[in-house]
Protein backbone atom coordinates (compact mmCIF):
# COMPACT_ATOMS: atom_id res chain seq x y z
CA UNK A 1 0.00 0.00 0.00
CA UNK A 2 2.54 2.27 0.87
CA UNK A 3 5.04 1.30 -2.13
CA UNK A 4 1.59 1.86 -4.32
CA UNK A 5 1.32 5.52 -2.65
CA UNK A 6 4.81 6.03 -3.59
CA UNK A 7 4.93 5.11 -7.27
CA UNK A 8 1.46 7.17 -7.59
CA UNK A 9 3.76 9.96 -6.09
CA UNK A 10 6.16 9.63 -8.65
CA UNK A 11 3.71 9.78 -11.43
CA UNK A 12 1.88 12.30 -10.80
CA UNK A 13 5.57 14.75 -9.81
CA UNK A 14 6.17 13.41 -13.43
CA UNK A 15 3.04 14.57 -14.78
CA UNK A 16 3.61 18.19 -13.01
CA UNK A 17 6.86 18.51 -14.57
CA UNK A 18 5.82 17.95 -18.16
CA UNK A 19 2.74 20.09 -17.92
CA UNK A 20 5.05 23.06 -16.73
CA UNK A 21 7.26 22.07 -19.16
CA UNK A 22 4.89 22.21 -21.99
CA UNK A 23 2.92 25.33 -20.47
CA UNK A 24 6.55 27.13 -20.54
CA UNK A 25 7.05 25.89 -24.32
CA UNK A 26 3.76 27.21 -25.37
CA UNK A 27 4.33 30.01 -23.64
CA UNK A 28 7.63 30.65 -25.58
CA UNK A 29 6.64 29.31 -29.01
CA UNK A 30 7.33 32.54 -30.54
CA UNK A 31 10.62 33.19 -29.12
CA UNK A 32 11.30 29.72 -30.04
CA UNK A 33 10.43 30.35 -33.92
CA UNK A 34 12.09 33.92 -34.03
CA UNK A 35 15.45 32.02 -32.61
CA UNK A 36 14.95 29.54 -35.21
CA UNK A 37 14.36 31.19 -38.56
CA UNK A 38 17.16 33.88 -37.06
CA UNK A 39 19.72 31.14 -37.02
CA UNK A 40 18.18 28.85 -39.94
CA UNK A 41 18.42 32.27 -42.30
CA UNK A 42 22.17 32.95 -40.89
CA UNK A 43 23.43 29.57 -41.53
CA UNK A 44 22.30 29.52 -44.81
CA UNK A 45 23.10 32.67 -46.40
CA UNK A 46 26.26 33.27 -44.18
CA UNK A 47 25.15 37.20 -44.04
CA UNK A 48 22.73 38.43 -40.86
CA UNK A 49 19.28 37.79 -40.74
CA UNK A 50 16.21 39.37 -38.69
CA UNK A 51 12.48 38.86 -37.68
CA UNK A 52 11.02 41.42 -35.85
CA UNK A 53 7.95 39.82 -34.46
CA UNK A 54 6.11 36.11 -34.70
CA UNK A 55 2.51 35.68 -33.66
CA UNK A 56 2.00 31.64 -33.25
CA UNK A 57 -1.31 30.52 -32.22
CA UNK A 58 -1.59 26.74 -31.98
CA UNK A 59 -4.38 26.00 -31.16
CA UNK A 60 -5.82 27.15 -34.39
CA UNK A 61 -2.74 26.01 -36.34
CA UNK A 62 -1.85 29.32 -37.78
CA UNK A 63 0.63 31.88 -37.30
CA UNK A 64 2.63 35.26 -39.32
CA UNK A 65 6.13 36.18 -39.18
CA UNK A 66 6.71 40.17 -39.86
CA UNK A 67 9.75 42.29 -41.39
CA UNK A 68 11.79 39.37 -42.10
CA UNK A 69 15.45 41.03 -43.30
CA UNK A 70 18.14 38.94 -45.16
CA UNK A 71 21.06 41.44 -44.69
CA UNK A 72 23.62 42.10 -47.72
CA UNK A 73 27.04 40.21 -48.25
CA UNK A 74 30.14 41.98 -47.60
CA UNK A 75 30.86 44.28 -49.34
CA UNK A 76 27.24 45.65 -50.33
CA UNK A 77 25.74 49.42 -49.31
CA UNK A 78 21.91 49.50 -49.88
CA UNK A 79 20.33 48.47 -46.58
CA UNK A 80 19.04 45.09 -47.47
CA UNK A 81 18.96 42.13 -50.08
CA UNK A 82 15.61 40.93 -49.11
CA UNK A 83 12.58 41.92 -47.04
CA UNK A 84 9.64 39.99 -46.19
CA UNK A 85 6.41 42.50 -44.47
CA UNK A 86 4.09 39.65 -43.76
CA UNK A 87 4.60 36.09 -43.97
CA UNK A 88 1.11 33.85 -42.84
CA UNK A 89 1.14 30.32 -42.55
CA UNK A 90 -1.27 27.53 -41.55
CA UNK A 91 0.52 24.40 -39.47
CA UNK A 92 -0.96 21.05 -39.73
CA UNK A 93 -1.82 21.25 -35.39
CA UNK A 94 -1.83 16.81 -35.56
CA UNK A 95 1.99 17.07 -37.22
CA UNK A 96 3.45 18.97 -34.00
CA UNK A 97 3.43 15.86 -32.12
CA UNK A 98 5.04 14.27 -34.77
CA UNK A 99 8.62 13.86 -35.81
CA UNK A 100 7.85 16.39 -38.62
CA UNK A 101 6.04 19.90 -38.57
CA UNK A 102 3.76 19.63 -41.42
CA UNK A 103 2.90 23.31 -42.28
CA UNK A 104 0.38 23.49 -44.97
CA UNK A 105 0.59 26.69 -46.77
CA UNK A 106 3.11 29.72 -46.52
CA UNK A 107 1.38 32.93 -48.38
CA UNK A 108 3.85 35.75 -49.03
CA UNK A 109 2.74 38.69 -50.33
CA UNK A 110 5.04 41.85 -51.39
CA UNK A 111 8.39 40.25 -51.36
CA UNK A 112 11.00 43.25 -51.91
CA UNK A 113 14.35 42.95 -53.00
CA UNK A 114 17.23 44.94 -53.77
CA UNK A 115 19.80 44.17 -56.55
CA UNK A 116 23.38 46.20 -55.96
CA UNK A 117 24.87 45.34 -59.26
CA UNK A 118 28.64 45.81 -59.81
CA UNK A 119 29.00 44.53 -63.04
CA UNK A 120 27.29 42.03 -65.97
CA UNK A 121 28.15 38.83 -63.78
CA UNK A 122 28.46 40.19 -59.62
CA UNK A 123 26.04 41.40 -57.29
CA UNK A 124 24.63 41.13 -54.44
CA UNK A 125 21.96 38.56 -54.76
CA UNK A 126 24.54 36.77 -57.44
CA UNK A 127 26.87 36.52 -53.87
CA UNK A 128 23.81 35.62 -51.76
CA UNK A 129 23.51 32.56 -54.22
CA UNK A 130 26.78 31.40 -54.19
CA UNK A 131 26.60 31.82 -50.38
CA UNK A 132 23.86 29.06 -49.94
CA UNK A 133 25.47 26.51 -52.90
CA UNK A 134 28.52 26.83 -50.42
CA UNK A 135 28.83 24.26 -47.49
CA UNK A 136 27.81 25.55 -44.41
CA UNK A 137 30.15 25.05 -42.41
CA UNK A 138 32.36 27.69 -44.77
CA UNK A 139 30.86 30.61 -42.70
CA UNK A 140 32.53 32.92 -40.85
CA UNK A 141 29.37 34.18 -38.86
CA UNK A 142 29.15 33.54 -35.44
CA UNK A 143 26.26 31.07 -34.97
CA UNK A 144 23.21 32.29 -32.49
CA UNK A 145 22.48 30.68 -29.27
CA UNK A 146 20.02 28.74 -31.24
CA UNK A 147 21.84 27.15 -33.46
CA UNK A 148 24.75 26.37 -31.12
CA UNK A 149 22.49 24.74 -29.02
CA UNK A 150 20.97 22.19 -31.02
CA UNK A 151 17.69 23.01 -31.16
CA UNK A 152 16.74 24.38 -34.28
CA UNK A 153 18.76 21.16 -35.19
CA UNK A 154 16.11 18.77 -33.85
CA UNK A 155 12.88 19.88 -35.69
CA UNK A 156 12.34 18.92 -38.85
CA UNK A 157 9.84 20.36 -41.12
CA UNK A 158 7.44 19.86 -44.39
CA UNK A 159 5.78 22.63 -46.73
CA UNK A 160 3.27 21.51 -49.16
CA UNK A 161 2.75 24.67 -50.40
CA UNK A 162 4.20 28.11 -50.76
CA UNK A 163 3.91 31.15 -52.93
CA UNK A 164 5.56 35.05 -53.06
CA UNK A 165 3.28 37.05 -54.78
CA UNK A 166 3.44 40.77 -55.87
CA UNK A 167 7.41 40.61 -55.80
CA UNK A 168 9.48 43.72 -57.05
CA UNK A 169 13.05 44.29 -57.04
CA UNK A 170 15.10 47.66 -56.99
CA UNK A 171 18.22 47.71 -59.24
CA UNK A 172 20.68 49.54 -58.07
CA UNK A 173 23.56 49.89 -60.94
CA UNK A 174 26.38 52.32 -61.55
CA UNK A 175 26.22 52.48 -65.20
CA UNK A 176 22.53 52.79 -65.62
CA UNK A 177 20.94 54.48 -62.07
CA UNK A 178 18.15 53.20 -60.21
CA UNK A 179 14.89 51.09 -61.77
CA UNK A 180 12.40 48.58 -60.75
CA UNK A 181 11.16 45.41 -61.91
CA UNK A 182 8.42 43.53 -61.10
CA UNK A 183 9.01 39.74 -60.67
CA UNK A 184 6.22 37.32 -61.30
CA UNK A 185 4.40 35.05 -58.38
CA UNK A 186 6.80 32.40 -57.48
CA UNK A 187 4.59 29.32 -56.28
CA UNK A 188 6.70 25.77 -55.10
CA UNK A 189 5.00 22.78 -53.57
CA UNK A 190 6.09 19.85 -51.96
CA UNK A 191 9.30 21.17 -50.05
CA UNK A 192 10.23 18.06 -47.24
CA UNK A 193 8.26 15.12 -47.14
CA UNK A 194 6.23 13.76 -43.73
CA UNK A 195 8.50 11.30 -43.74
CA UNK A 196 11.83 12.68 -43.04
CA UNK A 197 11.40 16.25 -43.43
CA UNK A 198 13.97 18.92 -43.92
CA UNK A 199 15.92 20.72 -41.17
CA UNK A 200 15.45 24.49 -40.48
CA UNK A 201 18.36 25.63 -43.01
CA UNK A 202 17.19 22.85 -45.61
CA UNK A 203 14.13 24.41 -45.37
CA UNK A 204 15.43 28.05 -46.05
CA UNK A 205 17.79 27.07 -48.72
CA UNK A 206 14.87 25.17 -50.70
CA UNK A 207 12.43 28.51 -50.08
CA UNK A 208 14.90 31.54 -50.80
CA UNK A 209 17.06 30.46 -53.55
CA UNK A 210 13.93 30.06 -56.05
CA UNK A 211 13.06 33.69 -55.41
CA UNK A 212 16.59 35.11 -55.48
CA UNK A 213 17.27 33.04 -58.90
CA UNK A 214 14.05 34.58 -60.41
CA UNK A 215 15.03 38.24 -58.97
CA UNK A 216 18.80 37.61 -60.57
CA UNK A 217 17.52 36.62 -63.85
CA UNK A 218 15.09 39.91 -64.47
CA UNK A 219 18.19 41.75 -63.41
CA UNK A 220 20.26 40.43 -65.75
CA UNK A 221 18.03 40.56 -68.17
CA UNK A 222 17.39 44.10 -67.34
CA UNK A 223 21.46 44.40 -67.52
CA UNK A 224 21.44 42.79 -70.97
CA UNK A 225 18.97 44.68 -72.49
CA UNK A 226 20.46 47.86 -71.14
CA UNK A 227 23.51 47.35 -72.63
CA UNK A 228 22.45 46.10 -76.03
CA UNK A 229 20.54 49.41 -76.31
CA UNK A 230 23.61 51.52 -75.41
CA UNK A 231 25.80 49.57 -77.93
CA UNK A 232 22.99 49.84 -80.70
CA UNK A 233 23.21 54.11 -79.80
CA UNK A 234 26.82 54.35 -79.89
CA UNK A 235 26.45 52.38 -83.39
CA UNK A 236 23.89 54.86 -84.61
CA UNK A 237 25.68 57.78 -83.27
CA UNK A 238 28.88 56.23 -85.52
CA UNK A 239 27.45 56.03 -88.27
CA UNK A 240 25.58 59.29 -88.24
CA UNK A 241 29.32 60.63 -87.98
CA UNK A 242 30.11 59.12 -91.43
CA UNK A 243 27.27 59.65 -94.02
CA UNK A 244 26.41 62.69 -95.27
CA UNK A 245 23.23 64.45 -95.48
CA UNK A 246 21.90 62.62 -98.43
CA UNK A 247 22.89 59.42 -96.85
CA UNK A 248 21.20 60.09 -93.41
CA UNK A 249 18.09 61.11 -95.28
CA UNK A 250 17.94 57.73 -97.17
CA UNK A 251 18.73 56.20 -94.04
CA UNK A 252 15.62 57.81 -91.95
CA UNK A 253 13.59 57.06 -95.26
CA UNK A 254 14.45 53.01 -94.71
CA UNK A 255 13.69 53.64 -91.21
CA UNK A 256 10.26 54.55 -91.44
CA UNK A 257 9.33 51.82 -94.03
CA UNK A 258 10.74 49.32 -91.47
CA UNK A 259 8.78 50.90 -88.74
CA UNK A 260 11.42 51.67 -86.98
Amino acid sequence: MKLGKILIGLVLAIVAVVAVVIVIGLQNINQLVKLAVESAGTEVTRTGVGLQRVDIQLSEGRGELYDLVVANPEGYNSDYALKLGEVALQVEPQSLTGGVIVINEVRIAGAQLIAEQRDLTRSNLTDLLNNMKSPAGGSDQPAPAAQQSGSAEEVRLAVEKISFADNSVRLISEQWGERTLQIPTVELSNIGDRETGLTPPQLAQAVLAPLLERARKAVSSELRGQAKDAAEEKLKEKLGEQLDDKQKENLDKLKNLLGR
